[in-house]
């Protein structure tokens, strides 16, 4: 029996026909629906990217902390 045809895959079908209803349904949308669409993917997105922007900061600033108390060696002779 080869591996191909051991391996069962879990049936998408019913998943890909909701993504091209969904896409269907996008390209007969108006150009300002697109738009207003977008907009608010922005503001649902917004809270996360906050949220990445702070985890970045944080990072940074524990990164500065750690070099900061590294130990400073002097200059060979």
């Amino acid at each position: 029996m080869s591996h191909a045809a051991a391996r069962r895959y879990p049936d998408i079908s019913d998943i890909i026909a909701r993504k091209a209803e969904g896409r269907r349904d996008i390209a007969h949308r108006t150009f300002g629906e697109k738009i207003a669409m977008v907009e608010q993917m922005r503001e649902r997105l917004e809270p996360f990217k906050r949220a990445r922007k702070q985890r970045k900061q944080r990072k940074q600033r524990k990164q500065r902390k750690q070099h900061h108390h590294s130990p400073v060696r002097s200059p060979g002779p």
